[in-house]
């Protein structure tokens, strides 16, 4: 299903399913086709995928011919129909989208142009998958997603009608059925913490529904953060993939899947070389679930995060700049009941590292409800260790914030001139009144309205004891402070440089 899906900044555009896929402007990502979940997959050693030969020259390719030809029969085309909303059309002036790339999503009622109402017809498209086990096929959440009927093609010609098992938005993956007799043997998965950049790989789908096409490459990048959620931990390939490919496998040069592809960056809508392919790693678990399941579960812990960033290690006098800030944490939960506190610095989640924040939000995931883990922090610049027995996620109940009120008529009150902010004391606490243009802290988007809750981990009551804190840390010959700002009831930390006196 070609959903023109906006990720980050610079905007997306799903890949599995060619509906005719909006084409962006500007740059954009787009996604291909979705199948996040694992299963017990043969071994590649059961399907009889013949060992490929390596040359010793460098830079000389092997030849993939009979490697294709083994593992070519399990991939398929999925066809999928959607319903289209009823459009709605008003007024004489007709589509207001006209001569724009989202006119097909827009047209004229029935009734002619200005026509009240109309229902458009079912929309169709495709992309593509690839059997694991008993029927099981993998693809991406994007191409199965508001499905009214799935039919998948095989290699050999047959279709067949496919059923939903399951799907997983956050990781853009989902598992459809088939049942028939003499299916194609599961392909087997890889293991993609393996792949290194410079690695050869070679894909198969069905890019704008021509079935069963070969492309090769290398793998560019890995751990991809491209901002489509807090899952993203991306294969980056060069292998030519585009709209349709959604789906479909990535091979090492053992016939092996060590990714599902999902996304391209693109400004015309085309292949341009940057490819994305979602982890075997991270694919199995997911699928096999979802198999088992129906759907996902995932751990939870109960905490805001945010990266540490180098202004905030500067003022904890942090020796490296990683691991995640806890800009709160949620009442009852494992983070609450293991003592984790608001300003703890996490570096360690069981045996995971925690370099980046996707690296705690991705650890804390895959644990298993009820599981203990070990997790190291650093609080009052000392490294230590809780113990957190993680509990189930449940998706629709997050906490709503509480919004801090206001003071309406109080006065403006001071200026700290080495952050850059004006300040006054309101409700007991302290609230930013202005904001220096190209201060230090305009660029950690500090705003007005702001509540300054705690200033180098002290709870200030006064804009003079923020004053008082500054003053320290420069004594201290720390080159930034560290604020706890609370913003329409959400809390986060940033570090802002002192500006030189």
């Amino acid at each position: 299903m070609n959903r023109g899906a906006v990720i980050g900044a610079l905007g997306g555009l799903l890949a599995g399913v060619s509906l005719g896929a909006v084409a962006l402007a500007a740059p954009s990502f787009a996604l291909f086709s979705h199948g996040n979940t694992s299963v017990a997959a043969p071994m590649a050693s059961q399907l009889a995928i013949p060992a490929v030969a390596q040359t010793a020259r460098w830079g000389t390719l092997p030849n993939l011919a009979d490697l294709v030809e083994a593992v070519s029969p399990a991939v398929v085309q999925i066809e999928v129909r959607q319903a289209s909303p009823i459009r709605q059309m008003s007024g004489p002036q007709g589509n207001p989208f006209a001569g724009t790339p989202f006119q097909d999503y827009f047209q004229f009622g029935p009734e002619g142009p200005g026509g009240a109402k109309g229902e458009a017809p079912d929309r169709r498209g495709s992309g593509s998958g690839f059997f694991i086990e008993g029927g099981y096929i993998v693809t991406n959440n994007h191409v199965v997603e508001s499905a009214k009927s799935l039919n998948v093609v095989l290699p050999d010609g047959r279709e067949l009608t496919g059923t939903v098992v399951g799907t997983d938005p956050k990781t853009d993956l989902a598992v459809v059925k088939v049942e028939g007799s003499g299916l194609p043997r599961g392909l087997p998965w890889g293991n993609s913490a393996n792949a290194r950049p410079g690695d050869n790989v070679f894909a198969i789908g069905a890019p704008f529904g021509l079935a069963n096409t070969v492309t090769a490459g290398i793998v560019s990048a890995r751990g991809r953060d491209i901002r489509s959620g807090s899952y993203d931990d991306y294969i980056q390939v060069d292998a030519p993939i585009n709209q349709g490919n959604s789906g479909g496998p990535l091979f090492d040069q053992s016939g092996a899947v060590i990714g599902v592809n999902s996304a391209i960056y693109t400004p015309s809508g085309g292949n341009v070389g940057i490819g994305f392919s979602i982890p075997s790693e991270q694919a199995k678990g997911i699928i096999q679930q979802i198999i088992s399941n129906g759907s996902v579960q995932r751990g939870w812990l109960g905490v805001a995060i945010s990266p540490v960033t180098p202004e905030i290690a500067a003022s904890l006098n942090l020796q490296a700049v990683k691991g995640a800030v806890v800009n709160n944490v949620t009442d009852e939960s494992p983070a609450s009941k293991a003592g984790l506190r608001e300003g703890d610095i996490i570096l360690r989640f069981g045996e995971r590292e925690v370099n980046h924040v996707q690296d705690l939000t991705r650890a804390v995931a895959d644990t298993k409800a009820g599981t203990a883990r070990d997790v190291r922090i650093i609080r009052d610049n000392r490294e230590q260790t809780v113990r957190v027995t993680i509990a189930k996620l449940d998706e629709g109940s997050q906490p709503k914030p509480v919004l801090a009120s206001a003071t309406p008529g109080a006065p403006d009150g001071v200026s700290v001139a080495e952050l850059g902010l004006g300040l006054a004391a309101r409700d007991g606490g302290v609230v930013v009144t202005s904001v220096k243009v190209n201060s230090h802290a305009a660029d950690v988007d500090i705003r007005v309205g702001d509540k300054v809750v705690k200033v180098n981990q002290v709870t200030p009551t006064t804009p003079e004891a923020i004053r008082k804190e500054v003053d320290a840390a420069r004594k201290q010959g720390r080159s930034a402070v560290l604020l706890q700002v609370e913003r329409s009831g959400q809390r986060f930390f940033v570090g802002i440089p002192l500006a030189n006196e």
